[in-house]
């Protein structure tokens, strides 16, 4: 017939079956073992992932809460340094005011005393000038003409003694 044997093909299968079992004891139990050490690798890297995430965000909300209340602690600092400051421009500026209330004080009475002065010399030119003239009616014939002329003479006189105060 063709020349098929059916001892040969038994043989091959066997061969076959053989073959197999060696491949599968040789090669299909280290490539599952490799693989599944791979997957368990993958997983605890995933859980260290995971674990490390977890371990981040509670430290970034513990840095928050820091940052939040050194926020609020500046925000105290700043409150109280304006604070001192106002109390501190306050007190000068009181300090001012009345270092300007003493000298306007004190030039208030200066010139208080330089206005009595000034009246009391015055006071005292009017009197001579009264005088003098009283002595020259007096002392002369006492016609119109002279008269006016001392009467002009007086007034010129405390013309100048005025104007000579202003000046001052």
């Amino acid at each position: 017939m063709l020349g098929i044997d059916i001892v040969q093909i038994l043989l091959h299968m066997l061969n076959f079956v053989i073959l197999f079992g060696g491949l599968w004891l040789l090669l299909y139990k280290p490539v599952v073992k490799f693989l599944g050490d791979r997957r368990a690798h993958f997983e605890a890297l995933e859980a260290q992932t995971a674990a490390a995430k977890e371990e981040s965000d509670r430290l970034q909300e513990a840095y928050a809460t820091r940052i939040r209340d050194a926020e609020g602690e500046i925000a105290a600092l700043r409150q109280k340094a304006e604070r001192e400051g106002a109390a501190a421009a306050k007190s000068y500026i009181d300090a001012a005011k009345e270092k300007a209330a003493a000298i306007i004080s004190g030039a208030e009475q200066a010139a208080e005393m330089r206005r009595a002065q000034i009246l009391d010399s015055a006071q005292t030119e009017i009197g001579e000038l009264v005088l003098e003239a009283t002595q020259k009616l007096l002392s002369g014939t006492a016609d119109d003409e002279r008269a006016h002329a001392l009467y002009d003479e007086f007034l010129r006189r405390a013309e100048a003694d005025a104007a000579e105060r202003s000046g001052k």
